[in-house]
């Protein structure tokens, strides 16, 4: 059977039973009451004792001051995304659309999966379906007879479905796209790009990432030197070599050790994988 449904009240009370201290009641409640109870508890796992009580002296405050920079945490990262992501589908249209041709995607010859193939022509059906009112949808359904270029189809689609998407193409072209824009080799390239289309989703959707493993895993080149923890560092050291502008790096790293510094005495640095020197890790 489920657990009841419990008032403010109640959840406020369960925690006091469980041993946290809450000196501010009305906070709490206001807290609670604008922040589901049960996505708070996630950031009370390093605190939990094995007899689901918690660790003597642990405060009601403590799991909101982490739970709030989490959430900077990933406001900070998610432009970032944004930048990755919009650079991305410029230069695979631009690549794939001057050497084969605008609608190059209606041929099954360019994929190496032929069901992924077909979930790709399905996945582009829905999407201009459920886009049809913006104008430029609009105006290709009216005056093209439904027909679209790539360049087009692609600010429609996921970053999910243009990760499989290009998951798909052929290893040749892949390879070739990935070298040329990335200078990285391509399944390592694919690697990193479905690591950070789910963390962008973790980010758009107000996901964890404080004391979280991220997966899928990532690739390390042979020369990181980095001690491999599938927490958000790793991801942010993986991010620094696409991010091509220096200067939205080097804004976001400031804007990064002045968060860590607000919130020095309340988050535990291991828990994002964060190592001592993690400025100059992250420099470029």
């Amino acid at each position: 059977m489920l657990k009841p449904a419990k008032t403010i009240e109640e959840q406020i009370t369960l925690l006091k039973e469980r041993g946290i201290v809450i000196n501010d009641h009305e906070f709490a409640k206001f807290f609670l009451a604008n922040n589901n109870y049960y996505r708070l508890m996630g950031y009370a796992y390093q605190f939990k004792t094995e007899q689901e009580t918690y660790k003597e002296n642990t405060k009601f405050s403590t799991f909101t001051k982490i739970y709030n920079f989490d959430r900077s945490l990933r406001q900070a990262i998610f432009p970032l995304l944004e930048v990755l992501e919009v650079s991305f589908r410029a230069k695979l249209a631009y690549f794939m659309c001057n050497k084969y041709g605008s609608e190059f995607y209606l041929n099954i010859n360019f994929f190496k999966n032929t069901k992924l193939y077909f979930d790709f022509i399905s996945n582009i059906n829905r999407c201009i379906r459920q886009s049809k009112n913006e104008l430029f949808v609009k105006h290709h359904l009216e005056k093209y007879n439904g027909r679209f270029p790539f360049w087009v189809l692609i600010e429609i689609l996921s970053l999910s479905n243009i990760s499989k998407f290009f998951k798909n193409i052929n290893t040749a072209d892949k390879k070739e796209f990935s070298r040329s824009n990335y200078k990285y080799d391509s399944m390592i390239f694919e690697n990193w790009l479905q690591h950070f289309s789910v963390i962008r989703n973790t980010c758009a959707h107000y996901g964890r990432l404080y004391n979280k493993n991220l997966i899928p895993k990532l690739k390390l080149l042979r020369e990181d030197n980095l001690n491999r923890t599938m927490k958000i560092f790793d991801s942010l050291f993986i991010l620094k070599k696409i991010i091509a502008d220096k200067f939205i790096w080097s804004d976001f790293l400031a804007k990064l050790d002045s968060l860590i510094i607000e919130y020095k005495d309340d988050i535990d640095l291991n828990l994002i994988g964060f190592p001592k020197n993690y400025l100059s890790k992250l420099a470029k």
